[in-house]
């Protein structure tokens, strides 16, 4: 099998073989297809920072990717991660292992690049968990009754967001990203498609000609419903303060003559404590007395390829103000050479890799539950009391657990 970068005359080909192999996108009519092939060959030729790839055998394409180089916030500091998605396989070549040589590639392509980070959006969790991906944040979907939402003072600084404002919307966008843990650096193409879809509104908090907050949303209504009953539904919202919250969220109680719900999608963990009625309408209770409120969804996976290179990248961040000399077996049977030993000496939260050290303590985990865990998705003491870890000694379980915990989980809004 040969994986290299698609020629452009195999991008439309590529676009009907995932249009096979995923027909929930729907991609059915020739003019379907050839739209989203034309915008893909643009984006082959145009943009330096995604590609398609395709794997060929005898010269027939079989299956192929798309590849993202993101910059992504760790913590405080930027680290190159290198995305996946469309991956797709040719009916005809299931089960040959397609899919594995894609990942192998990809995986390969990064390192080569000194991108010792990979992330993607699985279409089968369990399939990427074997190889070597840890679980994100998870997302939640709320449904809300506008007069449910707080109704603030005002909404007057509250505006629509033109296409010729997308230079603002970008600028403010990445300046909260800089501040986030786990959000990826856009530029300008990241914003155009969306707020070009038909359907789509922009909204923006802007006082003293700044933009300090925005909200991508659209209408939608179940089939045979009155025309005058709609609901929403909010695709991001991004915001810097709480008067910019407070204006957004009396922007949409004051829709609550003709909508019916409004659909947040969040990674916040805590929003149920902003409404005044946390529970989703359904009626639904969970034993004894739980109302339901949200549904969650496990999605964005993320993988370490190279455990001593990604943590000597990032050796000027303080892990936990922990001090401990410590020894870390990360399992990673899909990544042989990332099978190894790491002796980590930390010191006041900084950590420096050793050769050989006299160590304090030993951990045993598979590169997926490191990679969550270096995330700050889940605490260590909980990837003890699980099972999914190992120490050898019981003392230090709550020094571990105080050198990876994180307050912030990382928060991603990247589709790709």
């Amino acid at each position: 099998m040969e994986i290299r970068r698609m020629e452009v005359e195999d991008v439309k080909p590529f676009i009907e073989l995932m249009s096979r192999s995923y027909p929930g996108m729907k991609l059915v009519t020739d003019d379907d297809i050839e739209k989203m092939a034309d915008r893909f060959i643009d984006l082959q030729q145009n943009d330096t920072s995604t590609a398609l790839y395709g794997a060929y055998q005898s010269g027939q394409l079989v299956g192929g990717m798309r590849f993202h180089d993101f910059e992504m916030m760790f913590y405080d500091q930027k680290v190159p991660v290198g995305g996946i998605g469309m991956v797709a396989v040719d009916l005809l070549h299931k089960k040959e292992r397609v899919a594995k040589s894609l990942l192998e590639y990809f995986h390969k392509h990064y390192l080569e690049r000194e991108t010792y980070m990979t992330a993607l959006h699985p279409f089968r969790p369990d399939f990427y968990k074997k190889m070597g991906y840890g679980y994100g944040t998870k997302k939640n979907r709320y449904r809300v009754q506008p007069h449910h939402l707080p109704k603030g003072k005002s909404k007057a600084h509250i505006e629509y967001i033109p296409l010729e404002q997308i230079d603002a919307i970008v600028g403010f966008y990445n300046k909260v990203a800089t501040k986030t843990h786990g959000m990826m650096i856009r530029s300008h193409s990241d914003f155009e498609r969306p707020m070009k879809q038909p359907g789509n509104y922009t909204i923006g908090f802007v006082k003293d000609g700044e933009i300090k907050g925005y909200v991508g949303f659209s209408f939608q209504s179940e089939h045979g419903d009155s025309f005058l009953q709609n609901d929403i539904l909010i695709h991001e919202m991004v915001y810097e303060d709480t008067e910019v919250l407070s204006e957004f969220l009396t922007f949409f109680h004051s829709q609550h003559d003709q909508v019916r719900s409004i659909y947040f999608d969040t990674q916040d963990e805590y929003f149920h404590h902003l409404l005044l009625n946390p529970s989703n309408g359904s009626n639904h209770l969970i034993p004894h007395v739980f109302h339901e409120s949200n549904t969650q969804g496990v999605g964005l996976m993320y993988r370490i390829l190279d455990t001593v290179k990604f943590l000597d990248s990032v050796s000027e961040m303080n892990f936990g103000g922990e001090s401990l000399n410590l020894k870390m077996k990360v399992k990673d049977s899909f990544q042989p050479n990332n099978e190894k030993s790491v002796f980590m000496k930390v010191e006041n939260g900084h950590i420096s890799i050793k050769q050989e050290l006299n160590t304090d303590v030993e951990i045993e985990l598979d590169v997926s539950e490191f990679s969550t865990l270096l995330m700050g998705v889940v605490p260590f003491d909980t990837l003890v009391m699980y099972g999914n870890a190992t120490i050898s000694s019981k003392d230090y379980i709550a020094h571990v657990t105080r050198l990876f915990y994180t307050r912030q989980k990382p928060v991603c809004l990247n589709r790709f």
